[in-house]
């Protein structure tokens, strides 16, 4: 027996790095660092004769390493515990019991990755999956006729609420009043362009579509891990209830008219936006038009000898079907590996060395009220979705803060700057969309919300 690796066991398992590591690594552990301080040890007794630096050398780095392994495992730990919390807090252990998963369940699961998991790229994949539906070239000429994404003053208010309305219907719970009347809103906003054909089912269709399948994919090779199914059958739950409640048809379009669970659905839309894509995304000069009038706003804080390089950047991560589609030029080498390489070491960090997120990321607070079933007060956003303080209360923090001065020295407007454009008051639902439509639609919204109260919004959509 090996006494001496016993012992160093024993003395491992007392230490107070043993609380936070996993026993089955203890033992490794134990022969790692004993065996890396004493190789130290003898390296050093033969440049030194001084015991008092031979021991504070070897002292200082048995500590550092033991405090960065500490760490680097208490990371670990951390980030994969939280999965398995959120397994079991919502009850979805294993592939069979997806079949029960509410709508109201999705929405919590999607609240946990979207402030909590995955709040960077959460919010990235929606928006270039977005962006990607403008490679739809009955899509993009919509948009140009308009103007909603063209005119330089349009745009960004046209940007920031559609943002705004997802986030509204996101982030609380199906059937609460602010859900139901974002949704309602969405509706008013594209029912005279359903009504007349410019939007087809299709196009709706193809646009739910990217909120199932862009997610899965930007995690899968972007971040620190990918979706779990509990977590994908969240995502595609969700965004079926939400193509209800607009009225998009998936009988004679999808391969099934039933699934079982919500795996299921999304492996049926998935499957059916891939052909749809290879017939709709043809190199187009209408499509080309809003892609070069949005790149500018996601390299906007960029300096000027950076953008046209970050353009190529965005145009590795939309792919070569879409960028095709948009008869953008090929992406250099040098950009795509500046862009892969910069996203594994991002994943790397996070996975090993980056604690998780322990509070939540919260976007969206109505003004003097947390309640997400009152919808007559103004709303504030804490974070703007763009590049503009849109409905961002211009506190004292937010215009002398750190990050205000930061985006004053990058030339950057601050809230409250042109309150009129920028409506430092809040909003109000009937108000977003765009400037010409402001204030419009209320007696088409009421009728939709109570359409969509009398049907339910939530309970289990494949039960």
């Amino acid at each position: 027996m090996d006494t001496s690796a016993n012992a160093s066991s024993s003395t491992f398992s007392s230490s107070p790095l043993a609380s936070i590591v996993p026993l089955s690594l203890a033992p490794i552990l134990a022969h790692i660092i004993p065996s890396a301080v004493s190789s130290r040890f003898m390296t050093l007794s033969t440049t030194t004769a001084d015991p008092a630096a031979v021991s504070a050398a070897v002292s200082w780095k048995a500590v550092a390493l033991t405090a960065f392994l500490g760490y680097a495992l208490l990371c670990r730990t951390l980030r994969f515990r939280r999965e398995k919390a959120m397994r079991r807090k919502y009850g979805f252990p294993d592939r069979a019991s997806l079949a029960k998963m509410t709508t109201e369940d999705a929405q919590l699961i999607l609240r946990d990755i979207l402030t909590l998991e995955f709040p960077q790229f959460g919010v990235t994949a929606l928006q270039f999956g977005l962006f990607k539906t403008y490679g739809v070239e009955s899509i993009s000429r919509l948009l140009l006729a308009t103007r909603n994404l063209t005119d330089p003053v349009a745009s960004l208010k046209r940007y920031e609420d559609t943002a705004v309305v997802i986030g509204e219907f996101t982030a609380n719970p199906p059937g609460s009043a602010r859900s139901v009347a974002s949704i309602a809103r969405m509706n008013f906003l594209h029912s005279k362009y359903v009504a007349s054909g410019q939007i087809s089912n299709a196009d709706l269709l193809y646009t739910l579509s990217v909120f199932i399948t862009d997610p899965e994919r930007f995690m899968r090779l972007y971040e620190w891990r990918p979706l779990n199914d509990m977590e994908y059958c969240a995502y595609a739950t969700f965004w079926k209830s939400i193509g209800e409640a607009m009225g998009i048809q998936y009988r004679g379009y999808l391969s099934k008219t039933e699934w079982r669970d919500g795996v299921e659905f999304g492996h049926d839309i998935a499957a059916w936006a891939k052909k749809y894509e290879v017939v709709s995304f043809i190199p187009s000069k209408v499509s080309n038009k809003p892609a070069v009038a949005l790149i500018p706003m996601i390299t906007y804080w960029l300096p000027g000898f950076m953008k046209d390089f970050a353009q190529e950047g965005v145009t590795v991560l939309l792919g070569d079907r879409v960028r095709e589609a948009f008869m953008l030029p090929e992406p250099g080498i040098t950009a795509a590996c500046f862009v892969y390489s910069s996203l594994a070491l991002r994943r790397a960090f996070l996975r090993h060395l980056s604690l998780p997120r322990f509070r939540r990321l919260i976007r969206h607070h109505p003004q003097g009220c947390e309640s997400p079933d009152q919808t007559d007060k103004r709303i504030h956003l804490n974070f703007a979705y763009g590049n503009y303080p849109f409905y961002i209360k211009p506190t004292l923090w937010n215009r002398w803060g750190p990050e205000a001065w930061a985006m004053w020295l990058a030339g950057g407007k601050l809230p409250g700057d042109n309150p009129e454009t920028h409506f430092s008051e809040g909003f109000m639902f009937e108000e977003l969309g765009p400037l010409n439509r402001m204030g419009q639609g209320k007696s088409e919204m009421e009728a939709d919300i109570q359409r969509m109260n009398a049907k339910g919004m939530g309970g289990c959509p494949f039960g």
